[in-house]
């Protein structure tokens, strides 16, 4: 579950929280990855995501697409 409170308010809402019996933990992020998470579209966030990865080569070991695909469309075919 995540709760997106304004900054002033959050000490409270963490106050009344801790009163509650069953609630384990309280876990904070930090506001920038929240707001990366809720703000913008999907393409958006996409575009956040390769700008992040920059000019990393990734999959460098997969010399055949092709190959590779039909490979991981068997495992997911198989009876378990």
């Amino acid at each position: 579950m995540k709760i997106v409170v304004e900054d002033e308010q959050a000490e409270l809402l963490k106050k009344l929280l801790n009163e509650i019996s069953f609630i384990k933990s309280i876990v904070e992020e930090s506001a920038s990855s929240a707001d990366d998470v809720s703000s913008g579209s999907t393409l958006e966030q996409i575009r956040k995501i390769q700008q992040e990865i920059g000019d990393k080569k990734l999959f460098v070991e997969i010399t055949d697409p092709e190959s590779w695909q039909r490979q991981i469309r068997k495992e997911w075919e198989r009876d378990l």
